[in-house]
């Protein structure tokens, strides 16, 4: 039995305490918030014993009772809660995006590949099969040469609240931060159907600065060495299709609501003139698969993670690229 214990008690948390219901080889054990408010609802909800309901996320840390932690705080928080559990030999599922800036990339890279501890981003479609299903696709010669990528994850806050963690600068806020580890997780995988050394290369970036200092939409295109390309499209204040759209030489693609996949998920297939849906089954929802298959890392002891599902190196290379779309922007 794997006892988890989350960090920060904000909407995904809740999210997360549903998931891992689900799950009969992990346990919900303990809770911290620096909110007491948030950390008696919580408790409450969730049963979690008065004991394990910490006012101090270093308690929470240290305690012995836990073995793995989901960081669901805010994003400037994130590379120095990394840290502290890597030291107390904790294993980490973290919410994206891991870091905030290019020195806490090195710094969070080389404390968790030093260590022997599992981590894992939580960008959680990349540890449904879809990813796999996607991988295998392209994999295929049949389908030539992937041409060009298009993909989407906005959503819209309606108004700027510079309270917000979205509009707060110093928090992390900003479109690129919040979601466009989405688009540019998708580019990672998809690069990698080929050619494992493909560099990727900004080639234009737009989008809009709003009164708080962040951006709130942006687009970029790229082109990967191999002469495929990609428009990626991401925003807090429009919505967008959440899709995928690939064209090869041969196919296409399609993949509604790719971010957020249910258990029964299918991707529309065009290979010359035949049109057909591939489906994909999954026996969790799909933050439960998330928890589940970090599990298996745990209980397998396989601290390498098989592409196409994410690994260290993958969150490095996404948050490197969001660096760069950002300065572009910026």
């Amino acid at each position: 039995m794997i006892n988890w214990g989350i960090i920060g008690l904000g909407n995904i948390a809740h999210t997360f305490a549903e998931a891992i219901k689900e799950i009969s080889a992990c346990k919900l054990k303990g809770i911290a918030s620096l909110n007491k408010s948030k950390l008696t609802t919580f408790g409450e909800k969730y049963n979690i014993d008065h004991k394990y309901r910490f006012n101090s996320y270093d308690e929470l840390i240290n305690s012995d009772e836990i073995d793995a932690v989901y960081i669901a705080t805010l994003n400037n928080t994130h590379k120095d809660l990394i840290i502290k559990s890597i030291d107390a030999r904790k294993n980490i599922l973290c919410e994206k995006p891991i870091t905030i800036n290019d020195q806490e990339i090195k710094d969070v890279y080389k404390k968790v590949k030093d260590s022997k501890i599992f981590f894992l981003e939580a960008i959680a479609y990349r540890s449904h099969p879809i990813s796999k299903a996607i991988f295998e696709i392209l994999s295929n010669d049949n389908f030539g040469k992937i041409e060009n990528i298009i993909t989407s994850f906005g959503f819209d806050t309606k108004r700027i609240k510079p309270e917000s963690r979205l509009y707060n600068k110093m928090l992390g806020g900003g479109a690129i931060l919040d979601v466009g580890c989405y688009p540019l997780s998708i580019v990672n995988l998809i690069k990698k159907t080929r050619n494992e050394n493909s560099k990727i290369i900004f080639l234009d970036v737009k989008g809009n600065i709003c009164k708080t200092g962040v951006d709130d939409y942006s687009f970029a295109k790229l082109k990967f060495s191999n002469d495929s390309y990609a428009e990626i499209e991401i925003a807090i204040r429009k919505k967008l299709e959440n899709s995928l759209y690939i064209k090869t030489t041969y196919g296409e693609l399609k993949i509604p609501n790719l971010w957020l996949p249910n258990k029964k998920a299918y991707i529309d297939v065009k290979l010359r003139d035949h049109f057909y849906k591939q489906f994909i089954t999954c026996d969790y929802t799909v933050y439960a698969q998330q928890i589940n298959f970090f599990n298996s890392m745990i209980k397998n002891n396989e601290k390498t993670t098989d592409f196409p599902y994410l690994s260290l190196e993958d969150s490095k290379e996404i948050a490197e690229l969001s660096l760069e779309w950002r300065k572009r922007l910026y």
